[in-house]
């Protein structure tokens, strides 16, 4: 489920809403990952958002609704006998990671609403 957060054209509330698209995406492939941890020749799968993120903003190229999340197998990693990839240690440490960075970001989301929630107001409560 796509959140769109385009508060009076607020890149910041845009760039946020998006980050957490990803990070939601990521927690359920994470949990994918988990899940077939035992599975023969299943690949684990990822979801860069970062680098391209990096990219995007460095070059200045494209705008943030170019930018979409998408879900890669991971075939670099050394497999095990059975063929499957998952670390359940790199899995777990993957979802403590980016559950931190999703409540990073919905607590900077809920501080921007109140600063607008403030002005909005006027002040007043």
């Amino acid at each position: 489920m796509a959140v769109t957060y385009d508060l009076f054209g607020d890149r910041v509330f845009q760039l946020l809403g998006k980050a957490m698209d990803v990070y939601a995406l990521r927690h359920e492939v994470t949990a994918n990952n988990i899940a077939n941890a035992n599975t023969p020749g299943f690949k684990r799968s990822y979801v860069p958002f970062e680098s391209e993120l990096r990219e995007l903003l460095e070059e200045g190229k494209g705008s943030l609704d170019d930018l979409e999340p998408e879900v890669r197998v991971d075939e670099m990693t050394q497999a095990r006998e059975d063929g499957n990839n998952v670390d359940m240690e790199q899995e777990t440490a993957e979802m403590v990671k980016n559950s931190l960075r999703y409540s990073a970001a919905g607590s900077v989301l809920r501080t921007r609403f109140s600063m607008y929630r403030y002005v909005i107001s006027e002040g007043k409560r």
